[in-house]
């Protein structure tokens, strides 16, 4: 038996045929023998499936998939199980095009102050052996600084046969890169051959090198190889915290009312205040929940005991006889234990599927926690690469926002000497019912630099929620925001899943729990404050009531298909901006407050609130350490992840509507989208009027301070194809003097737009997604409850097709409707076990579940309920034409019927203003006149059910005649 741990460096290979399979014996053998780093071939992952692979305790895995150019990219793969802590570069270098159909995938580590290159390459059994040793040869040249290298990969040459012609043209490449080939006995196996196919090349020197039973009595063996470097060792991975739940309930209660809370109404100034609560509460749980360190240990599949491990260790150990002997009493015993741990492996799943899983369906929470630590992983781990050292120096990075920083005189003179309007904005005091409701509405449980949490405050209440309403009240009436709660600890997290700069990682900020409450206090006045005096633009979407993205993007693609209608073209700019939020000039934004009607306290708060802002870069790396970097200052922008930040953007944003004097346009905070319709004779005028409408927001954003991104800056066309035969391929756009691209399809507000708005790729895109999804699930699907198979095959798969289905479901070609319906048909099979003859939709009636059609109309038809009870979006809302001809009161309203507009073409039928009556009108009119949105979507609910089975049974019944 092989040590597990030791002293020095370890390397597995094995081609695995599928990581989509046979998760639990990888994982048993990655924890038998403690690899630093194992090679994979074949994993069968295509890009983004990094889910389908075992997620294996105490290692990441990097892939890279087959090229797309090599099968249409089905099959093959390469990639490595890392332990984590090490760190490990994946080599980007350029690599000659001639070989970019080679499957093969390179490491940098240092060992002992060596540069150590590691490989791994496979080569299928048609692929031309000679491309295939250039290709290895092109990137081992280009690794020439490494001291050493190490190559591993399935080569589908066997190198017991000397004296074949592809074995002499291997052993003439391990000759000119003096590589040694380690293995030298078979490592595979059929029923009538045993060939040494799997290779691990080195000019590092091996302790050594064995070749160890993997799977079943045919396939590949596993390689493990221990070269004479010693291992990074590798830190701990230790957190602090507060064992809360470990509190006596009793003892806590009465040390919380000894505290002398009262002395806090007592402090001059709300920085006291916050001081001496702070200090009161710390020391409180300094003495029932002191902080503890705790070593993470990331565990194994719980299901995988320590005595089945000891049977999988007998099971691969008979098995390596067997293959050496050939006996066949040693197969049958082999065998023997193979069925043993098969069926132990499926009582242990089963088990803890009943207990942890099936067993809390009612428990949400814990529910979902057993899920996704066992069969749903996060995307990807949030720690760094341990190349990212320098926290400073990231810091730096994220506070070196781009655009002009200094806002013009004049333009901040203006806003201080105008009014918009007579309307006056005053903070006003809260009581602790306000404050109480706040607070439980909270979710998230970080610490922020206060070192207090949410459950710590929930714990105190509500002992101490008189004195949480006096601090906000002070800090209201006194227009000081406590110098506390200004500062933000940014955790970066990877955008990518192989993060090599800066500009690869995305920063979270965590900010003071109490702060959100004061935050949240003082944004509940503004937003009603906006709202009743309008002072914010009609069609900005964003962070508003009864708006949202599908709202916006149902506003613009309906006037597209209006203006199609008429025999126009539409004209759409996508602008960009870089990072808008961080970029706000502070007291052009204050100007632009006291401009919209605030009073001088609460002009002061602001001041207070956005003024003397600082953050600290916290990295955690893989390893377990924590870099913490300086404080620095915060010159420009809203905080990061604040409640209050996105209502200030979109005030400091409103006045960008001046410029825009030719052109419609919606936005969605800093998502603005420009559009003009026109006649495909009269493009030249259309242009100019865009493209001057471009300049005045160029120079808007350059005195706001803010950056424009020509560059990601896109523009498409819209229309019918015979109108757009007549304009030109490219149109002369630009922004800040740069040409704008156009593009056939874009992302627009998380929706994938194409220029016919068939919503085509979208589609396509979400059901791909979907079905990996599936695929997910039908790994534990034998261990799921059907009640639990409906919840996660329609939180984890439906409802990702529910994202804008208003805005694309008209517009559904048959096709597309058709596979969207695959779907759901698929998740029936997975839910109800259908046979493969049978059709689906009696299983959907028989537990009441809407088709997707049917489903869509049900979201449309609630967002038409909403739009015609509320009368917003306004934007929305004027589309609809009733029937009397005459606007009446919302009871009135939902009681008639909206006209259908005429039209000449098809695509008008795509529109959300024919969508709307045609969905509306097929309404019964009891259920129109419903109270509330929840009631109307029961009600409707069940009346599309009743609906569908109607339909199912006359389709039963005719199929009969």
């Amino acid at each position: 038996m092989l040590p597990k741990r030791g002293k020095y460096f370890k390397v597995g290979f094995l081609n695995a045929g599928s990581l989509g399979t046979g998760h639990d014996d990888l994982i048993s053998a990655i924890d038998r023998y403690g690899f630093d780093i194992l090679a994979l071939n074949e994993t069968w992952l295509r890009p983004g499936e990094e889910g389908r692979a075992p997620l294996v305790p105490g290692y990441r895995l990097r892939h890279a998939p087959r090229p797309t150019a090599v099968r249409a990219g089905r099959g093959g793969g390469v990639g490595f199980y890392l332990r984590r802590g090490l760190s490990a570069r994946i080599v980007t270098g350029s690599v000659d095009s001639r070989f970019d159909s080679v499957e093969q995938m390179w490491l940098k580590i240092t060992l002992g102050g060596k540069k150590i290159a590691i490989g791994t390459a496979y080569r299928p059994p048609w692929y031309d052996l000679d491309l295939f040793l250039d290709g290895i040869t092109n990137t081992f040249a280009s690794l020439g600084n490494c001291d050493h290298h190490i190559l591993l990969g399935d080569f589908n040459v066997n190198m017991l046969n000397v004296s074949e012609a592809k074995t002499k043209k291997v052993l003439e490449f391990l000759n000119y890169t003096s590589l040694a080939q380690l293995v030298t006995e078979p490592t595979h196996f059929t029923d009538t051959s045993e060939n040494l196919i799997d290779l691990l090349c080195t000019d590092l020197k091996a302790r050594y090198t064995t070749v160890e039973a993997f799977g079943s009595i045919t396939g590949h063996s596993l390689l493990i190889s221990e070269f004479n470097v010693q291992r990074v060792k590798i830190s701990a991975f230790v957190i602090k915290y507060r064992p809360i739940k470990d509190i006596c309930r009793d003892s806590f209660c009465e040390d919380l009312l000894q505290l002398n809370l009262a002395q806090v109404s007592k402090c001059d100034n709300v920085h006291d205040m916050v001081d001496f609560f702070n200090n009161c509460l710390i020391g409180l749980f300094d003495v029932h929940a002191p902080l503890k360190t705790c070593t993470i240990k990331e565990q194994s599949q719980p299901w995988i005991t320590d005595t089945l491990k000891l049977m999988m260790t007998l099971r691969d150990k008979a098995l390596t006889v067997y293959r050496k002997t050939k006996n066949e009493q040693k197969k049958i015993y082999y065998k023997q234990l193979k069925s043993l741990v098969d069926s132990s492996l499926y009582n242990e799943k089963v088990a803890y599927f009943k207990h942890n899983i099936n067993n809390n369906v009612k428990n949400p929470k814990l529910l979902w926690k057993n899920i996704k630590s066992t069969f749903v992983p996060s995307k990807q781990r949030q720690d760094l690469p341990s190349h990212f050292k320098s926290p400073d120096l990231i810091n730096n990075t994220f506070l070196n926002v781009p655009g002009n920083p200094i806002a013009s005189p004049s333009l901040i003179l203006f806003y201080e000497s105008n009014r918009h309007s007579e309307a006056i904005f005053s903070l006003a005091p809260v009581d602790q019912s306000d404050v109480s409701r706040i607070i439980t509405e909270l979710k998230s449980n970080a610490e922020g630099y206060d070192q207090i949490t949410l459950s710590m405050i929930t714990l105190t209440l509500p002992h101490t929620l008189p004195t949480i309403t006096d601090i906000i009240n002070c800090s209201l009436w006194t227009s000081e925001f406590p110098y506390q709660w200004k500062v933000a600890i940014v955790r970066p997290i990877p955008k990518c899943p192989n993060p090599i700069e800066v500009k690869d990682l995305r920063p979270i900020s965590i900010l003071s729990c109490l702060s959100k409450v004061l935050e949240k206090v003082v944004c509940r006045q503004l937003t009603r404050f906006l709202e009743e005096n309008d002072l914010l633009p009609n069609l900005q979407s964003g962070f508003r009531k009864q708006r949202s993205t599908s709202t916006a993007l149902l506003d613009v693609t309906d006037n597209i298909l209006s203006a199609q209608d008429k025999g126009m073209c539409t004209l759409v700019v996508l602008l960009d901006f870089s990072r808008a939020f961080d970029c706000i000039n502070v007291s052009l934004l204050i100007s632009k407050l006291k401009y919209y009607g605030f009073d001088d306290n609460a002009i002061q708060w602001f001041q207070s609130y956005l003024g003397d802002r600082k953050q600290l870069v916290e990295l955690r790396l893989a390893d377990g350490t924590t870099l913490t970097s300086a404080l620095s200052a915060i010159a420009r922008g809203v905080p990061q992840g604040s409640i209050l930040g996105p209502i200030i953007f979109i005030i400091y944003c409103a006045d960008i509507i001046k410029c825009l004097q030719k052109c419609k346009y919606h936005i969605y905070a800093d998502d603005v989208q420009l559009y003009l319709s026109f006649k495909p004779e009269d493009y030249e005028s259309a242009i100019g009027d865009l493209n001057d409408d471009l300049g005045r927001i160029s120079t808007w954003a350059d005195e706001n301070c803010l950056s424009l991104n020509p560059v990601k800056t896109k523009y498409m066309l819209f229309g019918a194809k015979q109108q757009l035969k007549k304009l030109p391929a490219s149109l002369n756009l630009t922004l800040m003097g740069e040409p704008v691209e156009r593009v056939e399809e874009a992302r627009n507000l998380g929706l994938r737009m194409d220029s016919s708005l068939r919503f085509e790729k979208h589609v396509a895109e979400s059901v791909k997604n979907c079905f990996y999804r599936l695929k997910l699930l039908y790994k534990m699907r034998p261990f799921l409850s059907e009640k639990l198979r409906e919840q996660l095959a329609e939180t984890l798969v439906l409802s990702k097709l529910n994202y804008a289905d208003t805005v694309y479901g008209p517009r559904l070609l048959s096709r597309t409707d058709r596979l969207i319906q695959r779907v759901q048909n698929a998740c029936a099979r997975f839910c109800y076990s259908v046979p493969p003859r049978s059709h689906v939709t009696p299983f959907l009636n028989k537990h009441f579940i809407l088709k997707m059609k049917s489903r869509r109309k049900l979201h449309l038809a609630c967002l038409l309920f909403g739009v015609v009870k509320t009368k917003q979006p306004k934007y929305l809302y004027d589309k609809l034409s009733w029937i009397t001809g005459r606007r009446e009161c919302a009871p009135r309203l939902c009681a008639q019927q909206l006209s259908t507009q005429p039209h000449r073409t098809a695509a008008f039928r795509g529109s959300f203003r024919y969508a709307a009556s045609k969905v509306w009108n097929n309404i019964p009119p009891p259920l129109r006149v419903l109270g509330t949105i929840h009631t109307f979507r029961t009600r409707l609910r069940q009346y599309l059910i009743d609906a569908q089975r109607k339909l199912d049974m006359v389709t039963l019944n005719v199929s009969f005649i």
